[in-house]
């Protein structure tokens, strides 16, 4: 993080779109100040690695709850929310190895898979 050190391919890890690029995914969410400053520095990536200075915390699962007939747009957003949801309620501090794929019953919903991160501690 600003320290001029050469990185490797393996440092790197991708962002998924969230709340910070799309300015939706926090809708219909009731968050205090505090909670809306938390999902500003929430980490989602599909990254393989744990991202330094995090360690997981185990397996983390979301869909979206549409009606069958709505948009993708209306999916994605009611996944991020459910995603948001639980981290804030977990105090999770990310999700990495993320997969975002359309439920088998139903392609019009969206599930989430991966693994939940918290802030690595150090003695």
């Amino acid at each position: 993080m600003k320290c001029g050190s050469p990185l490797s391919p393996a440092d790197e890890y991708t962002i998924i779109p969230h709340a910070a690029d799309l300015n939706f995914p926090l809708f219909d969410l009731e968050l205090t100040p505090d909670e809306t400053a938390i999902t500003k520095s929430l980490v989602i990536t599909g990254s393989q690695e744990v991202p330094a200075g995090y360690q997981t915390a185990g397996l983390v699962f979301a869909e979206s709850a549409v009606p069958q007939n709505a948009e993708m747009k209306a999916a994605w957003q009611d996944l991020m929310k459910h995603l948001y949801g639980l981290m804030l309620n977990r105090g999770y501090a990310g999700v990495f190895r993320v997969e975002i794929k359309p439920e088998p019953t139903n392609p019009g919903q969206l599930c989430l898979y991966g693994e939940a991160l918290v802030k690595e501690m150090f003695n």
